[in-house]
């Protein structure tokens, strides 16, 4: 594990410095001196971490804009990803996501010369996610082009998105095809994802591949019979077949992205959403008190009740005191405050959606030293503050997403099997994953129950619910989907009603594209619908 840590550090140091110079000319300069000194076992476990790490940063564990917009959190203050206002400024998360593909790239042709299929199969996978999460948030990108500065191709035209998604699709099928021919052992410690598991691997292709097609099939052709192919392929299944790797103790590169020294200051100013403890709450859904911590000054408006302390304990350990207090409107304080009262007699709740500057109005808080602190809202949990723990994993793609996919896909009719079976294995399987195991009546639940006598709109609006759930902090994938199918029907929570901040639809290019790709840039946005805006529509939501 040390080696691997080394050379971790040592890729990430050379791969990431395009955030710190100019893309292109960072391009012409890089050397390969790290990748051709490297052996397959050693690229195989930095490509894993680099990639796991990456996705799950950019999900909502420690970049937050994501995890905003789809409201699992939101800024207990002035928040500009409260309102999407991040998507209004050129993102340079772009790259951050392809930083890691150049070490992939190069890999893929080292183990190509020396014959390695099992190797280059699973390089291929990582090449499929890492360019789909760029296209997915971009649009069209430099799919064929880009990153090949030291070939010279200084300034890489962009390929249309209509294309590059096809190009993708192929990948996984080669993937495949490599693993279930390759012949060579696969290293067992170095492969820190299936410990040398060939199956779990073809499963992982397999399930990403569903994952693309049913995100492209509303405009890919053919998409319906081959989802249907897919389906009837090894997928994921069972929490062993994740594709999540554990955050380690320690160097805090490789903590979990939330953790912090403390229970406060920056782990405060991100709260749960109102719109994630209210649907947890009417579920009954035992995720409630993994993720969320009680109140610290819960309202009550019983008088008998004020002052009185409870204390909890969550399901993992952690320990929590509350005290209620009465609304007692006498106050002057508390008389102001009151009108903003949502949520009282709980012990739980969240931060309302689109709040921007008004800290008053979060569920009437008025006694609080600064404005990370708010005494009415409920902190995240003490676990998600844990720098590394059993429960926290860097996670790219998980057995419920794909049974979620399963069951929308049967809806949809693009398979005849049964829809609600999916829907309850991948409700099962998304509980699990943090521990939990689901009570025998939580599909007794109205709110929980598949609806199988509705109609297909209602089905999916179920599905959607229990997705979004299981996506709990890959913002990635739940911005995605839900900008696919726009449910969860969130859009318009709290205050966002107003309709003054609608939901962005993608991240507007780098400005270094503009500076130095300009030609480049400029033919790409003339094909976009609104021009370099977050409210282009790129070819996936045509």
């Amino acid at each position: 594990m040390k080696k691997q840590i080394s050379f971790l550090l040592l890729t990430l140091f050379v791969l990431t410095a395009c955030q710190k110079q100019l893309l292109r000319q960072d391009e012409l300069l890089q050397k390969r001196d790290a990748i051709e000194s490297a052996t397959p076992n050693l690229l195989l476990s930095s490509i894993i971490q680099q990639t796991a790490f990456a996705y799950q940063y950019e999900g909502g564990a420690g970049n937050r804009t994501l995890s905003c917009t789809v409201q699992y959190m939101q800024g207990n203050r002035s928040s500009d990803d409260n309102i999407h206002k991040s998507f209004t400024k050129p993102k340079g998360d772009l790259y951050g996501i392809t930083a890691p593909i150049k070490l992939v790239q190069a890999s893929i042709d080292d183990v190509h010369k020396l014959g390695l299929k099992n190797y280059e199969g699973i390089f291929l996978i990582f090449k499929a996610l890492l360019w789909s999460t760029a296209t997915d948030l971009y649009g069209d990108i430099y799919y064929t082009e880009g990153l090949r500065g030291q070939e010279g191709i200084l300034f890489p035209k962009f390929d249309e998105q209509k294309s590059i998604y096809p190009a993708l699709i192929q990948n996984l099928k080669d993937a495949t095809q490599l693993l279930s021919t390759g012949t060579e052992a696969i290293d067992k410690s170095s492969d820190i994802l299936y410990a040398g598991d060939k199956a779990k691997w073809i499963k992982f292709a397999n399930s990403l591949r569903l994952r693309l097609l049913m995100r492209a099939s509303k405009n890919l052709a053919g998409a319906a019979s081959e989802i249907a192919a897919v389906a009837a392929l090894p997928l994921m299944s069972s929490v062993a077949d994740n594709a999540s790797i554990p955050y380690l103790a320690g160097d805090r590169t490789y903590n979990w992205p939330m953790s912090y020294d403390g229970y406060s200051d920056n782990f405060m100013i991100y709260r749960p959403s109102k719109t994630l403890v209210d649907s947890l709450k009417v579920l009954n859904d035992d995720r409630l008190k993994v993720w969320v911590a009680p109140i610290e000054k819960p309202w009550t408006n019983v008088p008998a009740d004020n002052g009185t302390t409870v204390s909890t304990t969550d399901p993992n350990g952690f320990s929590y005191s509350s005290t209620w207090e009465y609304i007692d409107r006498s106050k002057s304080g508390i008389k102001a405050a009151a009108s903003f009262i949502v949520d009282s007699l709980t012990l739980y709740a969240g931060y309302t959606a689109g709040m921007y500057e008004n800290v008053l109005a979060a569920n009437g808080s008025w006694d609080f030293p600064t404005t990370i602190f708010n005494y009415k809202i409920s902190k995240f949990s003490k676990l998600l503050n844990e720098k590394s723990n059993p429960l926290l994993k860097a996670c790219i793609l998980q057995a419920d997403e794909v049974q979620f996919l399963l069951s929308e896909a049967a809806v949809k009719g693009y398979i005849s099997t049964n829809a609600e079976t999916y829907y309850k294995n991948g409700v099962t399987l998304a509980n699990s994953r943090w521990g939990v195991t689901i009570a025998s009546n939580y599909f007794s639940n109205p709110k929980a129950a598949f609806p199988n006598s509705g109609s297909a709109n209602q089905k999916l609006a179920k599905i959607a619910l229990q997705k979004w759930l299981g996506n709990f902090l890959m913002g990635v994938e739940a911005y995605a989907d839900h900008r696919r199918t726009r449910l969860p029907a969130f859009e318009t929570n709290g205050e966002l009603i107003n309709g003054l901040h609608p939901f962005p639809l993608r991240f507007r290019y780098p400005e270094t594209e503009l500076a130095n790709n300009a030609a480049n840039y400029q033919t790409a946005i003339a094909k976009l619908d609104k021009g370099d805006t977050e409210f282009s529509k790129m070819w996936l939501l045509q």
